[in-house]
């Protein structure tokens, strides 16, 4: 899971009461065993897999295992007779040799040190005097494309307001912000190969910001070399459960993990095994057991592990602008994060999970209330709404999917640390929550009205975004 902030706002969405299900998807849902998720988790944290950095071989080799678990419960491949969506990337390692950026505006010249930057190009740059268009702190954003654009990190800084600005294509985004101590440079970055993406420079200097908001014409001077270049093929894994009924099947429920981690450093191995290994073989473990299910849930289900969530939502984000079915006829996404420990920050997380922005649909309720009736509880994260853009569902929601994510624990100890080990899960505890979770999942696929998203203002963005 990835830290970031978004507003918070609270909204009560109305309770939606289910019945046990039959006998039938009671004896399916019943299947989820803590055996079968120990045997897989304990394989996709081990140490052969080297934490499964993005990219890596043991990114390769956990892909692998996931389709093969797929393909042995006997779900459809889902990406044109493959279970892989391969992704084409660049990774790239940044050249700052020679860097050079000077800010002018208003008769002021600021020149930027390379220690106050950080830079995503995959092309290099140089520029002389050329026109800064400044955005503006608040209201519509003006035509953008082809031009060399700044905006203030407070509001541009964001994922939701950068993908907005990388829609508009302009020639180069500046994110300005005051000065900070910037955490080491990270050398490289993954970007993908055919997206032609801006460049982007954030810029950490309180003397550059304050010219976003003087009276003057703003220009740039730049010189940056271009990066080295390194091709990586990522995979995402999907499989299909295709629905029943003939009038809801072209319809499509999301269910999702990602199955990155950190990789390795020097001081060892980062396993991560309930970041996110545990959200990955708790998809593989219900789509496992809804695949034994005659006949099938009335939606089609796709079950999906994604890479690069630790790097960006990387795969989620790929997936959204190569979706393998329609986002049109996609009625939800259900993201699973962090399944298999319970002890939560707040307190110890037993038969209970929590749900990111529960306020901004009445999917959580739809799903808590499914899981119910298997004994499982749902529990409020403090500040739940602020934790919505940290993991996969983000890159969906922004498309207009009803998409949260589910979380046994949100914060934990061994969080990104060399500590988070398969022998740390809480198997039985994740069987049982995944038994709720599996509940959810089938009231969503079975129910003629899909999840809708509230009036919650911070919701909005999303809402309309499905129109």
């Amino acid at each position: 899971m990835r830290r970031s902030l978004i507003a918070v706002v609270v909204f009560a969405v109305c309770a939606v009461a289910y019945a046990e299900l039959p006998a039938p998807e009671q004896a399916a849902i019943d299947r989820i065993s803590a055996e079968s998720l120990r045997a897989n988790l304990s394989y996709l944290a081990s140490d052969e897999l080297e934490g499964r950095g993005t990219p890596s071989h043991g990114l390769d080799l956990a892909a692998d295992y996931i389709a093969a678990q797929f393909q042995r419960a006997g779900l459809d491949s889902a990406a044109g007779g493959s279970y892989f969506q391969a992704a084409n990337f660049d990774e790239a390692t940044v050249n700052m040799e020679g860097f050079q950026l000077v800010l002018m505006s208003g008769g002021q010249g600021i020149k930027v040190s390379r220690d106050d930057v950080r830079v995503r190009s995959l092309a290099g740059l140089d520029l002389t005097s050329a026109p800064v268009l400044k955005l503006p702190g608040n209201g519509a954003i003006p035509p953008i494309a082809g031009k060399v654009v700044a905006g203030d990190e407070r509001r541009y800084g964001t994922e939701t307001f950068l993908n907005e600005l990388q829609a508009r294509k302009p020639a180069l985004i500046l994110i300005v912000g005051k000065t900070i101590d910037i955490p080491r440079r990270r050398d490289t970055f993954l970007d993908e190969a055919d997206g032609n993406h801006a460049p982007v420079i954030r810029i950490r200097r309180s003397e550059a910001a304050a010219l976003l908001s003087d009276g003057g014409d703003m220009a740039v001077t730049l010189h940056l070399a271009k990066p080295a270049l390194k091709e990586a093929v990522l995979r995402n894994v999907a499989a299909l459960l295709k629905g029943s009924d003939p009038a809801l099947r072209n319809q499509y429920l999301l269910v999702t993990a990602h199955y990155d981690h950190l990789g390795k450093s020097p001081r060892g191995i980062f396993n991560g095994a309930n970041d996110n290994a545990s959200g990955t073989v708790s998809v593989i473990e219900i789509a496992r057991a809804l695949a034994a299910l005659n006949p099938h849930p009335k939606r089609s289900i796709l079950f999906m592990t994604v890479f690069g969530e630790e790097e960006g939502l990387l795969g989620s984000y790929y997936y959204a602008e190569h979706p393998l079915v329609p986002l049109k006829d996609t009625v939800a996404n259900i993201n699973l994060e962090q399944m298999g420990r319970t002890d939560e920050k707040s307190g110890k997380r037993i038969l209970a999970f929590t749900f990111t922005g529960p306020s901004y649909s009445n999917l959580p309720e739809i799903v808590g209330s499914a899981a119910k009736a298997e004994g499982i509880s749902t529990w409020k994260l403090k500040d739940a709404d602020s934790y919505f853009d940290r993991s996969d569902n983000y890159a969906f929601a922004l498309r207009g999917v009803v998409a949260h994510t589910i979380a046994v624990a949100a914060e934990y100890s061994d969080y990104h640390a060399l500590g988070d080990k398969w022998e740390k899960i809480d198997y039985a505890n994740m069987a049982k929550v995944d038994r709720g979770v599996a509940a959810g999942i089938v009231a969503i696929a079975d129910n003629p009205e899909p999840p809708k998203w509230s009036n919650a203002t911070a919701a909005a963005v999303y809402r309309d975004a499905g129109r």
